[in-house]
């Protein structure tokens, strides 16, 4: 078993370090973002978002769905 990691694409399983990463930050007073894209030449085979919200939540939008 090889402990190297694979991304499935249109040309089969490729190591992970043969394809081309791409991080991108989104920072504004709302949230952060964090997009790491995976290319294969001129195409996106994997794509990861995560965001961090600066707002937080209403707790009383969550108080009202459990009445």
């Amino acid at each position: 078993m090889s402990d190297v990691p694979l991304i499935y694409t249109s040309k089969g399983n490729l190591p992970e370090a043969s394809l081309r990463f791409e991080p991108v930050w989104e920072d504004n007073p709302d949230f952060t973002k964090f997009v790491a894209r995976y290319w294969l030449d001129d195409e996106v085979v994997k794509e990861s978002a995560f965001v961090l919200s600066k707002r937080g939540v209403d707790s009383s939008a969550i108080a009202q769905s459990f009445i």
